[in-house]
């Protein structure tokens, strides 16, 4: 028998903040935490988890990167006329608390560039990107999880990074 309110105390802030820093929008987060518990509870159809932690993770990035995907996808569609979609208009706060306006302004706007150019690569990079780069998985983790070789993983990274390198690029 699992025990859900155990695994939510103990595995929820992780993937509340990894959901946060991919998304930076609380409704967006809410829904995409509740997402991961739900299909973390179909996946499981009773089978043995061995971690946890790293099903969560897996399930909660692949929730973010389509919620972001139809984000971006949406905000295309429906612009004012600065260009900008009423979330994008808004700056994410950034983590330091001594830093000032600009800098706030600054780190927000390259998260969104980041999370914008995320949501354009094929799902595996995305989320081999961001579990390795952001929430420091490694190359056998990565592996064990998506189901690919140690070597397939460095360059699946190697081509997501060089894709973002791109993407940012062109977004200047």
């Amino acid at each position: 028998m699992t025990n859900w309110d155990a695994i939510v105390a103990d595995d929820g802030p992780a993937v509340w903040r990894l959901l946060w820093r991919l998304l930076a929008d609380r409704a967006d987060v809410e829904e995409c935490f509740q997402e991961t518990f739900v299909a973390a509870l179909k996946v499981l159809g009773g089978q043995e988890v061995e971690c946890w932690p790293a099903l969560l993770c897996s399930l909660a990035t692949a929730r973010a990167m389509d919620r972001l995907r139809k984000r971006y996808r949406y905000s295309k569609r429906f612009t004012n006329d600065s260009g900008l979609g009423p979330r994008e208009t808004r700056l994410a706060q950034a983590a330091s608390t001594d830093a000032g306006p600009a800098e706030h302004a600054v780190a927000a706007e390259l998260s969104e560039r980041l999370r914008e150019a995320l949501s354009q690569l094929p799902e595996k990079q995305a989320e081999a990107f961001y579990l390795h780069a952001l929430c420091g998985w490694s190359h056998r983790q990565l592996g064990e999880r998506l189901q690919m070789t140690e070597n397939a993983i460095g360059v699946t990274i190697h081509r997501a990074r060089q894709r973002l390198r791109e993407l940012l690029a062109e977004s200047k």
